[in-house]
């Protein structure tokens, strides 16, 4: 079953295998019809030529016959006798029922033939001839005049020989025929398949297609049908706009992130500075002191985000690559955080002794490592502990950030790492949707990966990988 679905898709799933059914279609009812022509154009053929034979010989007879006036029946006889030969035969059929057949003790008239004539023609119409088959043996029958004498002219003729011969012929047109539309529908599939690569090309090269190949993405114009070259044509000015586009979006987001960055900072530092020299303030306005100032590192942190991600896309994001002693660095982020976000951070340390030299960007991983803590925070319950876990390998290093929050959804695990994109659990939650992929992109930068681990309902680890430090 699950194969015949298998080939059912494949010839009606696909253009490719629709166009090549239709053409086998055709070309197979082509050739079925052709054949079925020659056989019965054959069978027609064999029939006129055994007909006009029996004519030929019934004439001569006659003429003979009525030429010589009233005869006797020897001579009658020895006139049958002399028109008839191996395949046809003639006799006569008098008023009273009465039959004259030529004497032949070699091969005489078979009485069933004679018989099934008659009764193949009850009414004696003239001129009609009838194929009877005695013996496995076929005849052609025809009851073609009646002379002066009254007398009717009979005659038959077998073309059983003629089976053979045409059997042998169609043969050789079958094999003919077989080869012509095997070679027809192997021609009709390379061609298919000529006509359809630029198609399957066209599809492949857009489901492949990113913002970051947008300016390689074009394809050359095929010199097949017209309107493949055009949709080619299509496709080229369509992804020429959207690189366009996409470089005017870099260069706006470039452009606002550098703009704004300085105005939130002068509010963060003034925010600082109230809060600081202003004790005498009531309780509710130092707290919304304290939201807004949140509010302004986290549209800091976003713009931080969105500055890497353009840099990155211009080629200008710069990340060292040098030894970074990863202990102490999650020692600091641990106590640092845990503090800030008022929550039980743990961290969980190789044995004494073993190094935790790893390849990358301390600035860098302290970012990475406050952006997945601060996600963690964001999406799990205030009561449950975040694990920060480093464990060390043979040529590598691994950070494990695990939290027993919402998880995320199956559906989403293989886009979290995407720009912009939300999991479909986080409604009713703050956040961009950039994140996590400046997680990845400044992690792959410094040569290392990152995974993720999910379960709904039952929290998220993110797996980070760093070479070790020679």
């Amino acid at each position: 079953m699950n194969r015949s679905r298998h080939w059912r898709s494949r010839l009606t799933g696909t253009m490719l295998g629709q166009l090549q059914l239709a053409t086998y279609a055709a070309v197979l009812l082509g050739f079925t019809g052709a054949t079925s022509t020659g056989l019965l154009l054959s069978e027609r053929s064999r029939l006129r030529v055994g007909e006009a034979e029996l004519l030929t010989a019934s004439a001569a007879l006659a003429f003979q016959l009525e030429s010589q006036g009233d005869q006797g029946e020897t001579l009658i006889v020895q006139e049958l006798q002399n028109h008839s030969s191996l395949r046809t035969n003639l006799w006569l059929e008098q008023p009273d029922g009465q039959l004259i057949t030529p004497r032949r003790d070699h091969r005489p008239i078979p009485a069933a033939l004679l018989q099934a004539a008659a009764t193949a023609n009850p009414q004696r119409e003239q001129g009609q001839s009838n194929l009877i088959v005695l013996q496995e043996r076929e005849y052609l029958t025809l009851l073609d005049r009646r002379l002066r004498s009254g007398d009717l002219l009979w005659s038959s003729t077998e073309i059983s020989g003629l089976g053979p011969a045409q059997s042998e012929f169609l043969a050789w047109m079958i094999l003919i025929w077989g080869s012509a539309l095997s070679g027809s529908l192997l021609l009709v599939s390379l061609l298919v398949k000529r006509i359809t690569r630029p198609l399957q090309e066209l599809s492949s090269r857009s489901a492949e297609l990113t913002a970051e190949g947008l300016q390689t993405a074009a394809l050359p114009v095929p010199r097949g049908p017209q309107e493949l070259s055009q949709l080619t044509r299509t496709y080229n000015a369509l992804t020429e706009r959207l690189a366009q586009s996409w470089s005017q979006q870099r260069q706006f987001v470039s452009a606002v992130s550098h703009e704004l960055q300085a105005p939130l900072t002068l509010v963060s530092g003034s925010l600082k500075r109230v809060i600081r020299k202003a004790p005498q303030l009531e309780a509710q306005l130092v707290q919304r002191l304290h939201d807004a100032e949140e509010e302004t590192i986290g549209m800091q942190q976003l713009l931080n985000d969105l500055l890497d991600l353009s840099r990155s896309d211009s080629g200008r994001l710069q990340v060292k690559q040098e030894p970074v002693d990863l202990r102490p660095l999650l020692e600091e982020v641990v106590r640092a955080q845990g503090s800030a976000l008022a929550r039980e951070l743990t961290l969980e340390l190789p044995a004494e002794g073993s190094s935790s030299m790893a390849l990358g960007d301390a600035a860098r991983l302290r970012q990475v490592l406050l952006n997945l803590i601060e996600n963690a925070h964001k999406y799990s319950p205030a009561e449950q502990p975040i694990q920060l876990r480093l464990r060390s390998g043979i040529n590598n290093l691994t950070l494990e950030v695990e939290d027993r929050g919402i998880g995320i959804p199956l559906q989403d695990q293989a886009y979290v790492f995407d720009r912009f994109h939300r999991g479909a659990n986080t409604t009713g939650q703050s956040g961009s949707g950039v994140g996590l992929s400046v997680v990845k992109l400044l992690l792959e930068a410094m040569g290392g990966s990152i995974k993720v681990r999910s379960e709904p309902g039952m929290g998220s680890c993110f797996r980070i990988q760093l070479r070790r430090a020679p």
